[in-house]
Formats: structure tokens, sequence, C-alpha cells
């Protein structure tokens, strides 16, 4: 599996409310796992709920990868998720009253040519392929609804006022709504995970050119961080792009 990350903190903030986990799972590391959480909420309420949702995932994938060897990975994405409502809910209700403190939540799990992606609220996962880029996940956001009705362009969208207004968030309530996607993945496939400070100022055509224009995938995800905050860098920004050992050959377009 051949990884890129990067999490800056912008230009703007005060602190980085985004965090990133990758993970290797079952016998001979064959499933890898990754997550982006965007945190929200007051004097570090965001920096903790992030963090706090992917513990609380590696812990429920570890568990459950440990006792049934993955099995269905839908239903193993979705009690990760869950899991990770439950710690951030009581974290939140402890220490800055009841949904005070949430975070958005995008979890990969490969197995294989197999990817399942479990989704609550506005991080994004893309699939790039070629020169094609599809966004799997459907954003829990005001702007969002109004671009699936086609009232806003996705340009409109990403400088809209109301842009961070979530509709969905993890910990902001004792239950979450997930959306679940299955994808297949094909050699030279590339799995884009990012949060909206990406989105926000990039748009999703210009990502494949980072991949493109990259000699590793480090550097597309370092690539498109700048130009995030070369367009102004107000928000947190997380990049990860990974490629399964199946599709790391030759492009199919």
């Amino acid at each position: 599996m051949e990884v890129g990350a990067s999490s800056d903190i912008g230009r703007v903030r005060q602190a980085n409310q985004d965090a990133y986990s990758i993970w290797r799972l079952g016998p001979g590391d064959r499933m890898v796992a990754a997550g982006v959480a965007d945190g929200m909420g007051g004097y570090e309420g965001g920096e903790i709920a992030s963090s706090l949702a992917l513990d609380a995932v590696a812990a429920e994938l570890a568990a459950a990868v440990a006792e049934a060897g993955g099995g269905d990975l839908p239903a193993l994405v979705r009690a990760a998720i869950r899991a990770a409502n439950a710690r951030v809910w009581a974290a939140g209700s402890q220490t800055a009253g009841a949904g005070a403190m949430g975070t958005t939540l995008t979890l990969a799990v490969i197995d294989g040519a197999t990817c399942v992606i479990g989704h609550v609220g506005d991080s994004r996962a893309y699939l790039v392929r070629g020169d094609n880029i599809d966004q799997l996940t459907e954003d829990h956001s005001l702007v969002g609804e109004l671009v699936r009705n086609g009232d806003l362009t996705e340009e409109e969208a990403m400088v809209h006022p109301q842009r961070n207004i979530l509709t969905n968030a993890v910990g902001t309530h004792p239950d979450v709504r997930i959306d679940i996607v299955q994808a297949g993945l094909r050699p030279g496939d590339r799995l884009v995970l990012c949060s909206d400070g990406l989105t926000n100022l990039v748009t999703a055509r210009e990502i494949p050119a980072a991949l493109r224009q990259a000699d590793s995938l480090q550097e597309a995800a370092e690539r498109l961080t700048a130009l995030a905050n070369e367009r102004g860098g107000h928000d947190n920004v997380t990049v990860v792009i990974l490629a399964p050992d199946e599709a790391r050959g030759a492009p199919d377009r």
C-alpha cells in the first residue's frame, strides 16, 4: 500500500482541529483502513472530538478484526463509526454540555480490491481513475443539499457564506446517520480522503492533475495542501491518498 498524507493548520486558524489515521489490520496486515476527521467545538473541543473519534475507530476495528477477521466490511465500518459517535457524545456531554462537541468522519476500509467507506459530515472520499474523479460521498451540509437540489453549483458552494453548516456530525447526538458506500478498485486507482479545508478551495477536477504531476502520493498530498494555502488557507487542510497493492499497476483509462 502506497500512502501519502498531509495535514496543515492553514493560514487563519489558531489550532488544527483536523486529524487523520491510517491502520493496517488482519493477518499479514492484509487490510488497510484510513480515516479523516474535522472536529468542531469550543476551545480545544474540535481537536478533542476528532482525536477521540479516530481513537474509537481504531479500537473498534482492531477488536472486530481480531475476533472475526474482518468479515462483513459494511457492518465493520458502521460499528466503528457508531463507537466513535458514542465516545464523542459522552465526552461532550461530560465536559462541554450535550451536543457541544462534534466531528466529521470519513472512514475507508480496503480489503484487496474492495473498498467500503463510512461517512458522516462534509469531509469527502474521492476515487481517482486515470483523468477522472468520482466523489463517493455526499456532503451532510446545508450547501451540500443545495448542490444536490440544483440550487448551487460546486463553485458557488465553495464560497457560500453558510458552507460550514453541517446537517449531520459524529458526537452531536446519541445516534448518528451513517452513509455506507462500496467501491471496487482497479489497477491505477487512487482513493483520496480530505477535509473541507481542501474542497472549499480546490475543485475536484484539480485533484487528478495534482496526482499526475507528483512523483509520489506524499508529494501529491503536499501539493494539494499547499494549493489550498495559496488560495487563502482559511481552514485546516487534511489530505490522505491511498493506492492499494491490487491497484498499483498502470492506470485503467
